[in-house]
């Protein structure tokens, strides 16, 4: 397995990222998720995901439902 690939969606944290790596964390529901990687707390329980596009920056929490995809 990958580090940007988790096979559950309610991992118990995030895996270690290198900053600005380009992520896609996809939900049950197939909302996706796209951008890179701005920053993770160092418990690496939450991550900011600068969005593609500009629209902005997300907060996630590994319990948000989301998990990386390919």
């Amino acid at each position: 397995m990958s580090t940007t690939q988790t096979a559950t969606p309610h991992a118990e944290v995030w895996p270690e990222l290198p900053l600005h790596q380009e992520l896609v964390l996809e939900d049950t529901r197939g909302n996706r998720i796209v951008g890179t990687l701005d920053g993770m707390t160092n418990d690496r329980s939450t991550l900011w995901i600068q969005l593609k596009g500009g629209l902005g920056r997300q907060l996630v929490h590994h319990l948000d439902g989301y998990w990386l995809a390919n």
